[in-house]
């Protein structure tokens, strides 16, 4: 990691310990302080690291000054800086995490070169974890989503575009929608275009092949496939079997005395039965 480094003469000697460290882990640094002896006060190197910060030509920063609060209060005026105080453990490490800290600023009169290694230490291992690593994309972006994708089921809906629209990378997008929803972008887009067919195939006044192009499907072989797999019966069987039950309803409706015996060899029913049926004592 590049690494900026800054203090005034007060932080020097914990500055100077931080550098060998950062060095002997294999991190670049870049320097920023006033030499040893010199009175400067923080505001110049806190103006310097900031800025490094901004223009990106370090990654994070570490300052150790006397006026750490004054430091803090100037560094977080350049845009791209997000610095803080921080004297525990907790703080340096949290305020990565949940904030994206990128500059650790330190009391020079208040931290031991040893505390200041700890600090630093910890600041610099630690990643910055988005709230949307944890909770997905946020509802109302996902919400827009997928009413696009039911609106235009017969259209082509790749991640490309879905994730334009939630101004994401396809894959960054991919990753937080399966986390959304549970299935990937390819994996819902099929289940809605197959519980769009569903219901189509209930209304039963539509051939196949155009139920199939109605809902995206670039032919009925690929339809009935994926049907075939999300659902577990061909479509055909499908509005069959919906039938089927459609009118058993109806006949259990219209002959209900004789649907209580079909399962005895559909056999007429006796004077007793019907009795019996009808509650009569």
């Amino acid at each position: 990691m590049r690494i900026g480094l800054g203090s005034d003469h007060f932080g020097f000697e914990c500055k100077q310990a931080l550098k060998a460290r950062f060095v002997r882990d294999g991190h670049t640094t870049e320097d920023f302080s006033a030499g040893p002896g010199r009175q400067g006060q923080y505001h110049g190197v806190t103006e310097q690291l900031a800025s490094a910060i901004n223009a990106g030509r370090v990654e994070r920063g570490v300052l150790i000054c006397s006026g750490a609060i004054g430091a803090s209060v100037l560094a977080n005026k350049h845009r791209g800086v997000r610095a803080a105080l921080c004297h525990d453990l907790y703080s340096a490490e949290h305020g990565v995490e949940d904030d994206d800290m990128n500059l650790l600023v330190m009391g020079a009169n208040v931290v031991t070169p040893d505390l200041a290694c700890e600090l630093a230490e910890v600041f610099i291992r630690a990643s910055h974890v988005s709230r949307e690593q944890f909770f997905g994309i946020p509802p109302r972006r996902l919400g827009r989503i997928v009413e696009h994708i039911r609106n235009n089921l017969d259209g082509p809906l790749g991640v490309s575009a879905l994730s334009k629209m939630a101004e994401m990378s396809q894959s960054h997008f991919s990753k937080l929608f399966k986390l959304s929803t549970g299935l990937t972008p390819h994996q819902f887009v099929l289940q809605e275009r197959i519980n769009r067919a569903k219901k189509l195939l209930l209304q039963g006044d539509a051939r196949i092949i155009d139920i199939a192009l109605g809902v995206g499907f670039e032919n009925q072989a690929h339809f009935t496939t994926v049907f075939g797999n999300l659902v577990g019966m061909t479509p055909r069987q499908f509005q069959r079997s919906w039938d089927y039950e459609a009118g058993e309803e109806t006949y259990g409706r219209h002959f209900p005395l004789r649907k209580l015996v079909e399962g005895n060899g559909n056999r007429p029913m006796g004077i007793a039965e019907q009795e019996f049926a009808a509650g009569v004592p």
